[in-house]
């Protein structure tokens, strides 16, 4: 990919005008538009201020790949609800195409629960109590884990997961890698 190609794809995939980034790097609107129309070939130094208005070091303006398409950043919004008998559970990058891991955020309220039956997964799993206590039931094991403890299960381990509380919600976070 050209430089200047590269250059605007990149300001824009940041959300800046021409305007915002010249401002941003101290540079004249004109210079960006140049060397993104491949009409200059800016110096090292010159390359290297406008990338501090990103900001983006050189080596990282390099090594970034040329089809990067897909998003890297999401919102709590642009994250679906899929409501459970807990409360809801929402998964990270949930339509991206060729996704290897699973980042999930579940949401319990008080008093609530995974249910009587263990659930199990065909994947290990880790978990991190972001906010509450949970009480975990891992195969023959049960424990109560509070904000800030985690939480590691192999394939196939059966558990359940209760919020006891009757007025805080809990919220845990839980990885796993998909098998090929």
């Amino acid at each position: 990919m050209a430089l200047g190609l590269k250059l605007k794809a990149i300001r824009e995939g940041n959300g800046f005008s021409q305007r915002e980034l010249a401002k941003r790097a101290g540079v004249t609107n004109s210079s960006i538009s140049m060397i993104e129309q491949g009409q200059v070939s800016p110096s090292v130094q010159s390359l290297e201020k406008v990338l501090s208005g990103i900001p983006m070091t050189l080596s990282h303006f390099f090594a970034c790949g040329e089809n990067q398409t897909e998003d890297v950043f999401y919102g709590e919004n642009d994250m679906q609800k899929h409501d459970k008998p807990y409360g809801y559970m929402q998964v990270l990058a949930e339509k991206l195409v060729g996704r290897s891991v699973t980042f999930k955020r579940l949401y319990f309220r008080p008093d609530s629960g995974t249910g009587d039956a263990p659930l199990t997964s065909f994947f290990d799993q880790a978990g991190w109590i972001f906010s509450g206590n949970i009480l975990l039931s891992a195969g023959s094991t049960v424990r109560k884990l509070t904000a800030g403890e985690g939480f590691y299960l192999q394939a196939y381990t059966p558990f359940r997961a209760c919020n006891e509380s009757l007025t805080e919600p809990a919220e845990i976070i839980v990885a796993s890698q998909e098998g090929e």
